[in-house]
């Protein structure tokens, strides 16, 4: 969990080629002043959860997601179409200028198209919050999957078991990815599976869970494999 961490650190922080730098925010200015966290708890309270995310930490600003004009403090003007960007059929779009992999498969998905004819499928915050990339727990999916998957529904009432299962067993390939990041010796293998697994974190997106349920099971066995062989080689030393 702490590798993957850092690793979204990392990436996220390549977002901020999207920020202003050397610009001083007036959105920051005064969403973190005292003034403000008493005449608007919540919206300040969103401004501190925004500043402690992996986006925040990355030095995004709120620009970057809601658009609008960071050098002014006039209220109207720094706020013109700030709600456009994250209208709910928007989101996709939105958080696609930096996750590409993600949006990509997203958008072959059956989700993104009753997204767009209907407006009631999920979104990227559905399941990872807003402005910030949540780590998505086995529970929390199948939790979020069974809004709609359900008996009550007859909508494919198995996809939040199906979702568990699969996710527990990217749960187990991350412990071995670890381990095997830390002590293999073919660094090249290292980085082919890291490859590999960031292809299926992308791929998840489609919710083709036959598919990624076939590639989850051939990657756990790439890394096992890996992790074996690592484990003979810290023996020898």
């Amino acid at each position: 969990m702490k590798t993957l961490r850092i690793l979204m650190i990392i990436v996220a922080a390549g977002f901020v080629m999207f920020a202003r730098p050397g610009a001083a925010s007036e959105c920051m200015e005064c969403h973190s002043s005292p003034v403000f966290r008493v005449q608007h708890k919540s919206l300040f309270d969103y401004y501190t959860e925004f500043r402690n995310s992996i986006h925040g930490l990355a030095g995004l600003d709120c620009a970057d997601c809601h658009g609008g004009d960071t050098t002014t403090r006039d209220m109207k003007k720094a706020h013109v179409g700030v709600k456009d960007r994250v209208r709910y059929d928007r989101i996709p779009e939105t958080c696609g200028a930096c996750h590409e992999n993600q949006q990509r498969a997203f958008v072959t998905s059956d989700h993104y198209r009753i997204l767009k004819d209907e407006g009631t499928a999920p979104n990227c915050v559905t399941c990872h919050g807003a402005m910030e990339m949540d780590f998505i727990f086995a529970g929390r999916v199948k939790n979020t999957c069974a809004f709609c998957h359900n008996m009550e529904t007859g909508n494919a009432p198995e996809i939040p078991d199906r979702a568990d299962y699969i996710l527990s067993k990217i749960n187990i390939i991350k412990g071995y990815r670890s381990y095997v990041e830390t002590n293999a010796k073919d660094r090249e293998l290292v980085g082919e599976l890291a490859q590999a697994y960031q292809e299926l974190s992308a791929k998840w997106h489609r919710f083709d869970l036959t598919s990624v349920e076939r590639d989850t099971k051939e990657l756990l066995g790439r890394y096992r494999t890996a992790k074996a062989q690592a484990v003979r080689d810290k023996r020898r030393q």
